[in-house]
């Protein structure tokens, strides 16, 4: 069973993007297990079906696409994110995405057949659930569009500007996939800062 550490450390995650979960959490609590996972681990491989969703403790998780032999990160999580291919998860399908740890990674997993038994259990979960998979969305939306519209350079600005924390703990040549230049060309913008 998760201890109230735990649950301490998520509460405030869960009383915003899941208030239904964190209200139930003391009957909840059973359906979430506790797992670990080394630097580099792969917690769901590109092809396969995801079969859970995975609320980070510690550590970084990154998901990303293999296209034909090209890395593409499409994105980061860190402590108190969800993650799941989430497509793959809703319809049972083969998944365009591998999740894979950067991190030593501590991580609440809440598989496909507990996620349907509490959906059926407390119904008013269901549109929370909906809107962050629709934050997932608008924010893959958002890097697809900043992908088109904006230099390298400005690429990485925003990110350092809005999101520093990426820059702080992953390595630069995941950072460089997720901007779509090469480690070199993230070099030379790094050093064009200094």
């Amino acid at each position: 069973m998760v201890g109230r550490k735990m649950h301490d450390n998520l509460s405030e995650y869960l009383k915003i993007k899941l208030p239904d979960i964190e209200k139930n959490w003391d009957k909840l609590e059973k359906f979430f297990v506790k797992s670990n996972f080394e630097k580099g681990s792969i917690l769901l491989d590109e092809g396969d079906i995801a079969t859970e969703i995975y609320i980070v403790i510690s550590g970084a998780l990154r998901l990303w696409h293999n296209d034909d032999g090209r890395d593409i990160t499409m994105q980061f999580f860190f402590e108190n994110q969800m993650v799941s291919s989430f497509e793959s998860f809703y319809l049972g399908e083969p998944s365009g995405f591998s999740i894979e740890s950067i991190e030593n990674t501590e991580v609440l997993m809440l598989s496909k057949k507990n996620f349907d038994l509490i959906r059926r259990l407390y119904p008013s979960i269901e549109p929370d659930v909906t809107s962050l998979i629709c934050e997932r969305f608008i924010e893959y939306r958002n890097i697809f569009f900043s992908q088109i519209q904006y230099s390298p350079e400005e690429r990485y600005r925003e990110l350092e500007k809005n999101e520093p924390e990426i820059l702080e703990r992953v390595p630069l040549h995941f950072v460089a996939s997720f901007l779509g230049i090469t480690p070199v060309s993230l070099s030379r913008i790094r050093k064009r800062k200094l």
